[in-house]
């Protein structure tokens, strides 16, 4: 994987979980950053790191829908700029994709998350080289 590889923050608190999707998007040439909660995640992004956020809607300090509310927020005042963000939600949660677009996300993912899912999600958005 090159050191120059686009930066994805994963904001994921279970960790074979994380551990799957890292080594995923590895396979696509991504590199990842993982953090286990939501404060640590804005924190993240006021530092500049992170191109696209994949977000857990189960993080322990605050679901995934609030921490989109809190970084579209972070966007509005001009503290960050604009990232893609895309929920991984539980398999069967209903109208999952509708919850994470009311929320201000951009895509969706359901869990387990595939190789195929993950590249479907990320494929609209242009990533830097």
């Amino acid at each position: 994987m090159a050191s120059d590889a686009p930066l994805i923050l994963l904001a994921e608190p279970h960790p074979l979980s994380a551990d799957l999707i890292v080594t995923l998007l590895e396979d696509l040439g991504l590199k990842a950053v993982v953090v286990t909660r939501g404060d640590a995640l804005l924190e993240a992004l006021l530092s500049r790191e992170g191109h696209v956020v994949l977000l857990s809607s189960d993080l322990p300090d605050m679901d995934g829908f609030r921490a989109t509310r809190q970084i579209r927020d972070l966007e509005r005042r001009r503290l960050i700029p604009p990232v893609v963000v895309i929920g991984l939600t539980p398999q069967g949660l209903l109208d999952e994709r509708q919850l994470c677009l009311d929320a201000g996300m951009d895509g969706q993912v359901s869990k387990p998350v595939t190789l195929g899912r993950l590249s479907a999600a990320l494929s609209p958005y242009p990533l830097p080289n």
